[in-house]
């Protein structure tokens, strides 16, 4: 599942799925260049429609996009996208080349990505996993001032360095918010342990969602 992009940050759609789903956990995270491309049935430029994933959209070089004289459709995925356009002879899609081929496209173009567009992917499974050379988690703080500070104390405290920090909307409960921390060090690490001993006294709910390696693809 997608995490992060280095364009257009944390994917807000998997970050809601894992805060509220309490039975999945982050095992592993592949970092992949994206390599993006238009592709329709026929393979020519006459479409009328474009069919991807709102962030696939723009990941998009502008004067690529300002290029394309078509409604550009935003969908919920690049490879629902795909299947949308093998079924339009009137569509296209800008997705990955994996996903064109597996509908049986036929591409028009590729390296429609701004430079340097990289997703960081993660491996979930039902299993815990406690070593690695990152942690995530979620939290939510009281709402008052100072929550988050005092969170954050926690990490300073123990001398952990945080990696990235973002917060969500918590649903249902205007203004208010829940918190993904990634920060440096393994469940199995003494500090570690320690900094997540004194989260229940500064915050109001804490999910693990695991430590895991990080490997980079080309």
């Amino acid at each position: 599942m997608p995490i992060q992009n280095s364009l257009e940050g944390p994917v807000n759609e998997t970050l809601d799925n894992l805060f509220s789903r309490r039975d999945v956990y982050v095992n592993r995270v592949i970092e992949l260049g994206i390599n993006l491309v238009l592709a329709s049935v026929n393979g020519d430029r006459g479409f009328k429609r474009i069919y991807s994933h709102h962030h696939a959209i723009r990941e998009v070089r502008r004067d690529v996009l300002n290029s394309l004289e078509a409604e550009v459709i935003p969908v919920e995925s690049t490879s629902h996208a795909a299947m949308l356009a093998s079924k339009d002879e009137s569509g296209a899609a800008i997705c990955s080349r994996v996903a064109a081929q597996l509908y049986g496209l036929k591409i028009i173009a590729d390296g429609l990505q701004e430079d340097n567009n990289i997703t960081k992917f993660g491996v979930i499974s039902k299993e815990l996993t406690r070593s690695g050379e990152r942690t995530m988690l979620l939290a939510t703080v009281p709402h008052r001032p100072g929550g988050l500070l005092k969170l954050l104390e926690a990490f300073y405290t123990e001398g952990i360095n945080l990696t990235m920090i973002y917060s969500r909307p918590l649903r249902g409960l205007a203004w208010q918010y829940y918190f993904l921390l990634e920060f440096e060090g393994c469940l199995d690490e003494p500090n570690v342990a320690r900094c997540l001993e004194r989260l229940p006294a500064v915050s109001e709910s804490v999910r693990i969602c695991g430590s895991y390696p990080t490997q980079r693809l080309t």
